[in-house]
C-alpha cells in the first residue's frame, strides 16, 4: 500500500515544481539502492521460513537470526541513507518508511518472537490462509507462510493482534459479503469527493506547494491552524482510501473474507477524546506491532509509553529524510506526544464525567494541532502535497474549479518516454 499511491507530479501550482524524475543533478548512485529495501525483505523471508518450524531448542533457530539480523539493520539503515528521489516525493517517502517498519518487523518476528515462545513459530502464528503441516513441512508451506507473515503488518489473526482490531472484525462480521462490498464502494466514492475538494483548496493555498512554499504567507494563528488539520486529513483521506480500494478489489475479486478487512481509522465511528485515544483509536494502527512489540512485556508504564512514539518518530523521519534530507521536525512532532499524554492524564483523571468528554476533546484538538503545525509544514515543502492522488475530478468536470477533468497525462507522457 506504501508505494500504491499514484506518482503523478502536481504541474498547476502558481509555481509549478518539477518531477523529481527530471532533476539531472541526482547521483547515480541515489537510484541504485532502491534493491535495498527489497533484498532485506528476500533474507526476512527466508530466515523465517527456514526457522519458522524449528522449536526453540534448535541451533538454528537462535544462531541464523543472530546472523541476519544485523544484516537487516545494515540494509535498512543504508536504504534510508543512500536512497533518494525514486519517482515522486510521495513514493520517496514511502520507501523510508517501508525501510524502517519492515527493519523493525524483521526484528520482532525473527528475534523477538522466537525468544518468548518455545514453540515453532508456525504454531504461535498460524495464518489461516497457509497453513503449516507441523509433521513434515514443505518448503512451499515454510514460504507461504513466512510471506504472510510480511504481509500481515497489523497481526490480524494471531496472538498479537489487538483488541481493537478483534472488536472491529467482529463488527465486519455482522455485514454480509455484499453489504461490505457496498458500503465499501460508497465509503470510496465520498473519499474521493472529499479528495477533490481539499485538492481544489491545497491547489489554490500556494503553502501546501512544495516550489512555492517559501513564497507564502507566514499564516496567522487562525490560518495555521487551518492549514495543520486540513494536510493531516490528505494523509488520513489517502491512506483510508487506498485502504478501502484494496479491500474492494480482494474481497470482491481476490477472494478475500471481508472479515479480514476490518477499519484502518477509527476517527468517526468509535469514541475517543483524549490524546492517547487519538492515535490508540482514532489514527491508523498499521505500524502498531513494529512500534509497542519490545514494550509488550514491559511492567513499567513510561517505556510502553514512550518507546512507541520513538520507533513511529524514528519511521517518519526515514520517511522524510529519504524525501527531502529532513525529518528532525517530523520525529519531533511524534517523541513530544507521550508528553500530552501524560500531562493530561494527570490533570483529568481515569474517571471522565460525561459532560466534560466535549472539553477533553477540544483540549486533544488544541495540542495536536499546535505540535502537528510544522509536522504538516514538512509535509508541505518536502513535496507530499504535490502528486495526483485522483485520476478524474468531478469539481473541474462540473466546472467549478479550473484545470483539467483527466489529472494523469503526466504519468502517462513519462512512461511513454
Amino acid at each position: 500500500m506504501l508505494f500504491a499511491t499514484p506518482l503523478v507530479p502536481n504541474n498547476v501550482q502558481h509555481f509549478p515544481r518539477s518531477p523529481t524524475y527530471d532533476h539531472h543533478g541526482l547521483a547515480l548512485e541515489d537510484r541504485q539502492t532502491f534493491f535495498l529495501v527489497p533484498l532485506s525483505i528476500a533474507l526476512q523471508i527466508i530466515t523465517l521460513a527456514i526457522i519458522g518450524p524449528l522449536p526453540k531448542s534448535s541451533s538454528i533457530r537462535t544462531l541464523l537470526p543472530a546472523a541476519a539480523v544485523p544484516i537487516i539493520l545494515g540494509l535498512g539503515i543504508q536504504a534510508v541513507l543512500r536512497c533518494h528521489h525514486l519517482t515522486s516525493p510521495v513514493i520517496n517517502f514511502g520507501y523510508g518508511t517501508a525501510a524502517v517498519c519492515l527493519t523493525l518487523q524483521g526484528v520482532d518476528l525473527l528475534l523477538v518472537i522466537p525468544s518468548r515462545y518455545d514453540a515453532p513459530l508456525t504454531d504461535v502464528i498460524k495464518i489461516p490462509a497457509c497453513p503449516v503441516d507441523p509433521a513434515n513441512p514443505t518448503w512451499r508451506q515454510r514460504f507461504d507462510w513466512a510471506s504472510a507473515c510480511y504481509r500481515n503488518p497489523r497481526m490480524l489473526l494471531t496472538p498479537f493482534e489487538p483488541s481493537l482490531l478483534r472488536r472491529r472484525r467482529a463488527r465486519m462480521a455482522q455485514l454480509s459479503r455484499s453489504q461490505f462490498l457496498r458500503r465499501a464502494a460508497v465509503k470510496l466514492v465520498l473519499l474521493w469527493i472529499l479528495v477533490d475538494l481539499l485538492l481544489a483548496y491545497i491547489r489554490w493555498e500556494i503553502w501546501f506547494g512544495s516550489a512555492s512554499h517559501a513564497f507564502a504567507s507566514p499564516g496567522t494563528v487562525l490560518l495555521n491552524g487551518l492549514r495543520t488539520p486540513l494536510g493531516a486529513s490528505a494523509i488520513w483521506m489517502s491512506v483510508d482510501g487506498l485502504h478501502t480500494l484494496a479491500a474492494l478489489f480482494m474481497v470482491g475479486f481476490g477472494g478475500d473474507d471481508h472479515r479480514e478487512w476490518p477499519n484502518l481509522f477509527g476517527i468517526w465511528t468509535e469514541e475517543w477524546y483524549t490524546i492517547a485515544d487519538f492515535w490508540a483509536v482514532a489514527w491508523h494502527g498499521l505500524f502498531r506491532q513494529q512500534f509497542v512489540f519490545l514494550t509488550q512485556t514491559a511492567k513499567s508504564l513510561l517505556p510502553r509509553i514512550f518507546v512507541p512514539f520513538i520507533f513511529s518518530g524514528m519511521l517518519h523521519f526515514a520517511g522524510m529524510y529519504v524525501q527531502s534530507r529532513d525529518g528532525f521536525g517530523t520525529a519531533a512532532f511524534l517523541i513530544v506526544q507521550p508528553v500530552g499524554i501524560i500531562v493530561q492524564q494527570a490533570v483529568i483523571g481515569k474517571d471522565v464525567k460525561w459532560w466534560m468528554k466535549p472539553l477533553v476533546w477540544i483540549t486533544t484538538m488544541v495540542w495536536l494541532i499546535a505540535t502537528a503545525y510544522h509536522f504538516i509544514k514538512l509535509y508541505a515543502s518536502g513535496g507530499m502535497y504535490d502528486i495526483e492522488p485522483i485520476p478524474i475530478s468531478f469539481l473541474c468536470w462540473s466546472g467549478l474549479v479550473e484545470g483539467p477533468v483527466w489529472r494523469w497525462d503526466g504519468i502517462l507522457q513519462h512512461f511513454k518516454s
